[in-house]
């Protein structure tokens, strides 16, 4: 039964992704899934709990080690997260967070709070990484700049504050050019002749 469910969370979460929560119904699931309502409520006593599971799955599916030193150093590992998020972007749809704060608020704060605090303590270590491999500038401030990463990415990335058109937000490009912008800004002479070439090939990938 365990086994059973857990296809079912993760298959949802999909579902609530690309299409937002009030979108899809109990209805829905137990259709897709080839069972009947009475049988789903077995799993879920109502909604919220489906969505509530939900939310617990994808934090736990974020929970990866960002600064990986198998990965290589701190641009290397920067570059890799762009690549793991670059089809999350393209699907998420952001009407998902707006129903959780307007229905489920105590979730949606867990989601705000997991996020920030995430963003930030992965950005402070690559920093100092960065830092002690001569990749960023030794004079930039890591506390202050992760503090402007998380506005980065939880306000400006948000279509709810008119920053950017959700179809931009939903674009790679968009996050490619913010992502330059701020490599620009922190990396040395050395650093920034390495990203480039790190981008260079995805690029070149890309248009093969």
């Amino acid at each position: 039964m365990e086994e059973r469910k857990e296809y079912i969370i993760e298959h949802v979460a999909y579902r609530f992704l690309k299409q937002g929560i009030r979108n899809v119904t109990m209805d829905d699931v137990a259709s897709e899934f080839g069972i009947s309502k009475k049988t789903l409520y077995q799993y879920f006593s109502d909604k919220e709990a489906l969505v509530t599971e939900v939310v617990e799955f994808l934090i736990a599916s974020q929970d990866f080690k960002f600064n990986n030193p198998a990965v290589g150093n701190a641009i290397d590992m920067t570059i890799a997260l762009r690549k793991r998020i670059s089809p999350v972007l393209k699907m998420y749809h952001h009407n998902m967070e707006a129903e959780l704060k307007k229905t489920y608020p105590a979730l949606y704060h867990r989601v705000y709070d997991f996020k920030r605090k995430r963003i930030f303590d992965n950005t402070m270590e690559n920093l100092k990484l960065g830092i002690s491999q001569d990749l960023y500038r030794p004079d930039i401030d890591p506390f202050f700049i992760s503090k402007l990463i998380v506005g980065r990415i939880l306000y400006t990335m948000n279509p709810e504050y008119k920053i950017f058109e959700e179809y931009e937000v939903h674009s790679t490009a968009l996050y490619d050019h913010i992502l330059d912008y701020h490599m620009h800004a922190i990396c040395t002479p050395e650093g920034l002749h390495y990203y480039k070439q790190l981008t260079n090939n995805i690029q070149n990938e890309t248009s093969s």
